[in-house]
C-alpha cells in the first residue's frame, strides 16, 4: 500500500541529503541491508518454541513492503530509503499454533540509526520506535503536521531514545514500553509536536482470572471456547515482560486495558480486557 504522504515530500529530498551529509553518527551508506533479527525473550522460547517473522519496511519506493519466514531461511537485504529515517518492523509468529502477526509485540530499527556495516540490527526497543513512527506516518495524512516539519523522517530519533533511557520517564514506561499508548502519542505529536510529558502508562485495571471457570466471551472476540485457562507458565505479549507462574488452586492476576491483550501457554491463548476475558487452547 502507497503511503501518500512520502511522495508528496520529494521535494525535501536535497536539503535532507545535506542534512545528512553532516551528522556524524550515521553509518557508511550501503545500497541494501540484511536484516538481523533480535533473540525472541527465553518465555515466548520456552513455552511457543521459534518464531516465524513478518517483516515489514518502506522500501526506495515509498511503499511498504512485507516478507514472511523462518530465520534461518532467505531473508532478503532491505533497500532503503536513504534520505530519510525509516522503520523496520519485525513481527514473529507461530503459524503452527494459529498465532498470527500482530499478536505479540514486534521487534525493529530505525533506519539510519541501526545499521551496523552491512547489517540492520533489530531490537525489542527497536520495535517501539518504529512502531511509534507508523503510528506518526498514519496521522499526517491531512494533518497541518508537513508546514512544521512534524514528520516522522524527519524526527529526533536520537533525542528521543536519550529520552526513553532518561530519567524523566517513569519507572513502568522504562521496564515495558508497551504499557505507552503509542498510536495516541503519535497522533498529538504531528499535531501539536512531541512533549515527553505524554509518555507515560495506560490506565490498567487488576482482573483475577479463576483457573476452573471460564467467561462467556464468544461472541465478542469471535473465539471457539475450548477447556478453561491451565496453571502453569503464561507469557505476555510484550517482550518486556517476565513469565508469570500460575498455580493449580489459585488465580490468574492481570493487568489489562480497554484493548484488548494478550497472554500465552504452552496450552493456549488468553485475551482479555477490562470488558472480559476468554481462553483458546492451541
Amino acid at each position: 500500500m502507497k503511503n501518500s504522504s512520502f511522495a508528496g515530500f520529494l521535494v525535501l529530498l536535497p536539503a535532507l541529503l545535506i542534512l545528512l551529509a553532516g551528522c556524524d553518527d550515521v553509518q557508511q551508506i550501503h545500497s541494501s541491508y540484511k536484516p538481523v533479527f533480535p533473540s525472541l525473550p527465553g518465555g515466548w522460547r520456552d513455552v511457543l518454541g521459534e518464531a516465524h517473522w513478518r517483516l515489514e519496511w518502506v522500501g526506495e519506493d515509498g511503499t511498504w513492503h512485507k516478507w514472511e519466514g523462518k530465520q534461518g531461511d532467505d531473508v532478503p537485504s532491505l533497500s532503503l530509503i536513504q534520505e530519510w529515517t525509516t522503520p523496520v518492523l519485525a513481527w514473529p509468529f507461530w503459524p503452527g499454533l494459529d498465532l498470527s502477526p500482530g499478536i505479540m509485540r514486534p521487534g525493529g530499527g530505525l533506519f539510519p540509526w541501526d545499521t551496523s556495516g552491512e547489517k540492520l540490527v533489530l531490537s525489542w526497543g527497536g520495535g517501539v520506535d518504529a512502531a511509534f513512527w507508523k503510528e506518526m506516518a498514519a496521522a499526517v495524512d491531512g494533518s497541518e503536521a508537513a508546514k512544521d516539519n512534524r514528520l516522522p523522517w524527519l524526527f529526533d530519533w536520537p533525542r528521543f531514545r536519550e529520552i526513553m533511557a532518561g530519567e524523566s520517564i517513569g519507572d513502568s514506561v522504562r521496564q515495558d514500553p508497551w504499557v505507552v499508548d503509542w498510536k495516541e502519542v503519535g497522533r498529538k505529536t504531528i499535531e501539536s509536536g512531541f512533549d515527553r510529558r505524554r509518555i507515560k502508562p495506560m490506565k490498567f485495571t487488576q482482573i483475577e482470572i479463576p483457573l476452573s471457570e471460564l467467561s462467556a466471551e464468544t461472541e465478542r472476540f469471535g473465539l471457539e471456547v475450548r477447556g478453561s485457562p491451565p496453571a502453569g507458565r503464561w507469557s505476555g505479549s510484550s517482550p518486556f515482560v517476565p513469565v508469570l507462574e500460575a498455580l493449580s488452586e489459585g488465580c490468574l492476576t492481570l493487568d489489562v486495558t480497554d484493548a484488548v491483550g494478550a497472554w500465552v501457554s504452552v496450552k493456549g491463548i488468553l485475551k482479555c480486557s477490562t470488558s472480559g476475558w476468554i481462553y483458546r487452547d492451541w
